[in-house]
């Protein structure tokens, strides 16, 4: 029997990476294709807004060495988009999402005070904001609320951070690993509809010192699955698969072949039958190109995902699943 290799592609690219929509009300990936004019900065969700910077915007290389990627935020500005109505009682009204990318100036020791990334209004008084508070991530819910991650991130690395309000509940997540969760049941207000980056919401103080990249918040609340393919999506995951066409003999082992570019540690796939992921998956070593399954598969329908690993946790699929039947 003859197989002819089909490539299936599955990609996101770093720099303005593909993020899902759904829900997605601003996303600012900070390169020089968004920049409008001087200061100015276009959301790249579809409601299509406009952030404004305070002075000049520097461009700099961004987590994966691509240039004019991220912004580099060093006290002598920020960025402010006023919103309309409708779209702040879309974003305060019930659950959401928040977060981005984000490498501290200092790559060790401490940093001490707060500094302000994103948010809201008065951190303090009923606004909402994602801040960097003595080495630790800090969410604002307004009324003196606030979570802080029991980890720091004072390494000199990239990070990506999301914050996710959850029917009543706070959970703060670092490079997709929840690092912190807790109750709120309070309503957020804010006085003000500007949305800012960079500094205190309603006061010149606080100012973030850093590098930034792919902001981004969604008017719902990502699951923690959600929350770990964004993670991965964001770290730049560019995965090609080479597999067989649609059919195998009952007596020939399936196999898969690709070749990748990753940050992953290793890879997994996940093989079911009729139905999506019923069997367990088996990991696959980053420096392996070739996998062939150890046993021939009985007649039916079946299915392969792909997923990758990273920092040793359970491994995320995505991509829709290539089908295959063995006859």
């Amino acid at each position: 029997m003859k197989f002819r290799l089909i490539l299936i592609t599955f990609a996101w690219v770093a720099s303005g990476a593909s993020i899902p929509v759904n829900g997605l009300l601003q996303y600012y990936t900070f390169d020089a294709l968004s920049l409008l004019g001087g200061n100015q900065i276009k959301d790249r969700s579809l409601y299509g807004y406009t952030i404004t910077a305070s002075g000049a915007i520097q461009l700099v290389n961004d987590r994966f060495g691509n240039p004019t990627s991220a912004v580099l935020m060093d006290g002598s500005y920020f960025f402010n988009c006023l919103m309309p109505d409708t779209t702040v009682s879309k974003m305060i009204a019930g659950d959401f999402s928040m977060g981005f990318a984000m490498k501290a100036t200092a790559s060790s020791g401490s940093m001490t005070g707060r500094m302000d990334i994103m948010g809201m209004g008065d951190p303090y008084n009923n606004g909402f904001f994602l801040s960097l508070n003595n080495n630790r991530i800090r969410i604002f819910l307004g009324n003196h609320a606030y979570y802080d991650t029991p980890d720091t991130i004072n390494d000199g690395l990239w990070h990506v951070i999301t914050a996710v309000r959850s029917q009543g509940n706070v959970y703060l997540y670092i490079d997709g690993q929840l690092s912190d969760n807790g109750a709120y049941t309070g309503s957020i207000t804010p006085i003000v509809n500007s949305f800012v980056i960079g500094k205190h919401g309603t006061k010149n103080e606080s100012f973030y010192h850093g590098l930034l990249d792919d902001a981004f918040f969604y008017n719902k609340a990502l699951a923690p699955d959600e929350v770990t393919m964004l993670y991965g999506t964001l770290s730049g995951v560019t995965f090609t698969l080479a597999a067989p066409a649609d059919t195998f003999s009952t007596g020939i082992k399936p196999f898969f072949a690709w070749y990748s570019l990753t940050n992953a540690i290793d890879y997994a796939f996940e093989v079911s039958k009729d139905s999506l992921f019923s069997m367990p998956a088996v990991s696959v070593p980053l420096s392996d190109t070739f996998y062939t399954l150890s046993q021939p598969l009985s007649a039916g329908r079946y299915f392969m995902h792909i997923g990758a690993n990273f920092d040793d946790r359970s491994p995320f699929f995505f991509g829709d699943p290539h089908s295959f039947i063995v006859k």
